[in-house]
Parts: structure tokens; sequence; C-alpha cells
């Protein structure tokens, strides 16, 4: 009788267990796009990651300049295509000094079943470019 119980008590314990398993977290992707103009580049990188049927952007990373400490204005710019329809869910503008590292605020959802885009654009008051990246 306690070999039964016991073998029930364990099958239950098992289940419970089972149905208690965290959810699998969503993987982090990133792409990466660069830019030129003249001796000026600049260096994009976005970190997102995809879940509920929407990419969601969570950080970006950009470095330009020919010299390391360059500074200048970035424009980071978030944006799907739906049909003929653009929509921009994200935009900042913010002054660097050659390398920036941004976390991105939640919210900003790219639905998977558009074409998304990210572009930083770069300038230096001299000379500018976009790096682009695809959103998939």
């Amino acid at each position: 009788m306690k070999t039964v119980v016991s073998t029930g008590l364990v099958a239950m314990l098992a289940g419970a267990i089972a149905l208690a398993a965290p959810a699998q977290a969503a993987t982090v992707k990133q792409v990466t796009g660069s830019c030129r103009d003249g001796d000026f580049s600049g260096r994009f990188t976005l970190r997102y990651e995809t879940s509920g049927g929407y990419h969601h952007p969570i950080g970006a990373t950009t470095s330009s300049g020919p010299y390391i400490g360059d500074s200048g204005n970035l424009l980071l710019r978030i944006f799907y295509r739906d049909g003929f329809t653009t929509h921009t869910v994200y935009t900042r503008s913010i002054p660097t000094t050659g390398s920036t590292s941004t976390t991105l605020p939640s919210g900003i959802d790219v639905p998977v079943t558009a074409v998304g885009s990210a572009s930083a654009k770069f300038d230096n008051g001299t000379n500018s470019c976009v790096a682009t990246v695809s959103i998939t």
C-alpha cells in the first residue's frame, strides 16, 4: 500500500514540476550595418528579441568618425512598412562622442508580418551617413 501511495505522490509531484517549468526566454538577435562618407564612417548594431508576433528592439550600439572620441549627432529611427504605409515606432536624436550604447524603452513593437528596419544617421557637422539594418 505504501508503495502505491508513494508512486502516486511521486507522479503527481513530477507533473506539478513539469507544469511549473518557466517559459523559454526569447532569443536576442543582433544585426549590424555601416556607412561611409569620405573618411567619416558609422557603425550601428541593433539588438532585438522576437515573441508574441512582434520584434522588440531592446538596445543599440553605435560608433562613428575617423577618430575615437569624434563628436557629432546621432539620429536613431526604428520603423516598419505595412503595405504602402511606413510606421515610425521610435525616433531619438542624441549627441555622441564617437561611441554610444543605448537601452531602448519597452513597447517598441515591429510586427513580424511587416518589413522592419532601423537606421542610424551619423553627422559630425561636416560629413554624414546613414547605416540601416533589417529587422527580420
